[in-house]
């Protein structure tokens, strides 16, 4: 799985508009006007708050975990800068995701976050507006507090057009933000009724006024910048490794949202070139935990003297979160792919049976849903709720929407796969193309059709063999090109590619909310920078994107998320892929060095093994190790 990056953030950080329960009534009390006011130590989306005011630790951690020892992950996603500010710049993944935000989200709940750098959080019913009251023991890592002044300048970092997403998507919701105190600030939102606008600005990093504003954020950097959170940057090399050092004195150590958590002394992340590489150092010992998304590689741990002698454990963690939708993106942005009987035609050239059983040795299942796991998937005919939207747009939508289920083409056979790639010659004709001399001609050029196809790795030649060997026969070029994670991210950025295996880099969230605009909207598609690689532009989803995001019931956010589904896999924008990992969906497939503790208990959302935040490092397991020992 990529590793996070300054774009993927934005997901990350992106929350849905759903059902607002007050977080219970020791909270609520009235302001001097008579509105009713909530205040509370966390905030729920949508139902109720595990954990009460005066809880001690999370239900999924080991509050007596000892500290101590090195935790290394191996990776593909490169950086060549220490700026996570900007989009110019590549920060390493780690970067952003261990520092402090002023509410952290539990693992245990699907959309509840508990107060970190604040203390409380207060709202009016209408949630036009949220106010932070700080907790003054809250500093950076060089010991200078974290102020409202610091928020506020971090809201102003998020207009610079060069911002990252993750910044740039708290102004789409901001109309202004005031303080008169040092630790208390008021945001005040451009919309009502929305549930998830109190964690706009929750979950938004802090950035130190004092540090960044002698600086210009706009340019990469490798000095270490001064950051809030458990870990400070230590050792590193762009490109190649990077080492976060646990701090000390780190001011929320014992802090109820952390106690339990971050207790590596190092988290070390090497970067490789390719995923056969970074197996390699697992196998060696060089790393301490992988994702297992390889079917043959899972299957041939065993093999390994470490694992015959008990020294690697392989293990299933269950996950309730949605999955990942694996895809090869065609960037509609092109005239060629302009056309959506073309991208039907390309993805009826691609045959997942012949991948599954050859390439993949018949262990994964297809996700064809962008928001597969999730009571997102478009299914069926379409509901009362989805026609509501769709019945607006049906002049420029496809007929079979209104009466055909989703569906994609099977093949695997030769007959099928025939059958195929003529109703695709049959596409490209409708279309306007005409073979000469085996090459397809665009009538705009006069010129023989040729594609560019990105990819992550080289390895991946395997998987889209067969598909480039059935676009040649419909007269279709294709130049695939490999490339490190630093040159992908940074031409995926620039939508310089026809067809990109973009390695996925978020999983469908629960409650997804504004920041999906950044991947849907036709806004994002006329924008540099944000994460629509596709380039998607459909008036049925702008409309499901309103509504989702401005939605103050459940149901409503559904019925708007199964539309983007349903209108996305009608148009034929990406072509799906396999589901990550070569196990059921639900299930996250690891092989790990048996050093470490665990806790009892794994969080159900989002796993964080790039960091193991809730595992410890064991001396005397890591004694007993005769292969893979490292210092």
């Amino acid at each position: 799985m990529a590793g996070n990056s300054a774009f993927t953030r934005a997901c990350r950080f992106a929350l849905a508009a759903l059902l607002l329960v007050l977080a219970g009534p020791f909270a609520s009390a009235a302001d001097n006007a008579g509105e009713r006011i909530t205040t509370s130590h966390g905030y729920a989306v949508f139902g109720d708050l595990k954990y009460g005011p005066d809880f001690e630790h999370f239900d999924y951690v080991n509050p007596d975990a000892p500290k101590g020892g090195t935790y290394r992950f191996a990776d593909t996603s490169s950086f060549d800068s220490l700026n996570n500010i900007n989009i110019r710049s590549l920060a390493p993944v780690l970067q952003t995701q261990l520092q402090d935000t002023l509410m952290r989200q539990s693992r245990d709940e699907v959309a509840a976050f508990y107060c970190l750098v604040c203390k409380t959080i207060s709202y009016p019913e209408d949630l036009s507006w949220v106010e932070f009251e700080l907790d003054e023991r809250a500093t950076f890592s060089d010991g200078h507090p974290i102020t409202a002044e610091d928020i506020i300048y971090t809201v102003e970092l998020a207009r610079n057009p060069l911002a990252v997403p993750g910044l740039t998507r708290v102004i789409e919701a901001l109309d202004r933000i005031e303080s008169d105190d040092p630790h208390r600030l008021r945001v005040h939102y451009n919309m009502k009724d929305n549930p998830t606008l109190p964690t706009v600005i929750a979950l938004m990093p802090i950035m130190p006024k004092h540090y960044w504003e002698s600086r210009d954020v706009t340019r990469s950097t490798r000095d270490p910048p001064v950051m809030p959170g458990p870990y400070t940057i230590g050792d590193f090399f762009p490109g190649r490794f990077i080492e976060f050092t646990r701090d000390p004195d780190y001011w929320a150590k014992d802090h109820p949202v952390n106690r339990g958590r971050y207790n590596f002394d190092v988290v070390r992340y090497d970067v490789y070139r390719d995923q056969q590489l970074a197996d390699e150092a697992f196998n060696s010992g060089l790393a301490h935990l992988r994702v297992d998304s390889n079917a043959q590689v899972m299957e041939r741990v065993h093999l390994l003297p470490a694992a015959q002698a008990g020294e690697i454990v392989q293990d299933r963690l269950p996950y309730a979160n949605g999955t990942i939708y694996n895809s090869l993106s065609m960037n509609s942005r092109r005239p060629f792919l302009s056309d959506r009987r073309v991208r039907k035609a390309l993805s009826l050239a691609y045959d997942f049976e012949w991948v599954k059983d050859v390439v993949l040795g018949g262990d994964y299942g297809r996700v064809t849903s962008n928001f597969a796991n999730s009571e997102f998937v478009a299914s069926g005919l379409p509901g009362p709720g989805e026609l509501e939207i769709l019945e607006q747009y049906r002049d420029t939508l496809p007929p079979e929407i209104f009466t055909e289920p989703p569906s994609i083409s099977v093949g695997g056979s030769r007959e099928r796969m025939r059958a195929n790639l003529l109703e695709a010659r049959d596409l490209l004709r409708e279309a306007g193309y005409r073979i000469e001399d085996m090459k397809l001609i665009d009538p705009r050029t006069g010129e023989a059709v040729v594609l560019d196809m990105l990819s992550y790795s080289p390895l991946l030649i395997d998987q889209v063999s067969l598909f480039i060997a059935n676009l040649e026969k419909l007269g279709i070029g294709v130049q695939f090109r490999s490339m490190d994670s630093a040159q992908m991210r940074l031409m995926a950025r620039e939508y310089d590619f026809d067809l990109a295996l973009i390695r996925p880099v978020f999983a469908p969230l629960p409650t997804p909310g504004a920041g999906m605009a950044t991947i849907w909207s036709t806004d994002a598609a006329n924008r540099p920078s944000t994460m629509n690689y596709i380039g998607i532009s459909e008036p049925a989803i702008d409309d499901a994107l309103t509504r989702m995001i401005t939605a103050t019931d459940r149901q409503s956010v559904v019925d708007a998320m199964r539309v983007m589904d349903r209108v996305e896999r009608f148009q034929y924008y990406s072509i799906p892929l396999q589901h990550l990992y070569p196990t059921p969906v639900g299930e996250l497939p690891i092989s790990y060095w048996d050093r470490f503790g665990r806790p009892d208990v794994t969080e159900a959302w989002n796993f964080d093994y790039r960091a193991l935040s809730t595992w410890w490092w064991d001396p005397e397991k890591e004694a007993r190790l005769s292969h893979g020992a490292f210092k």
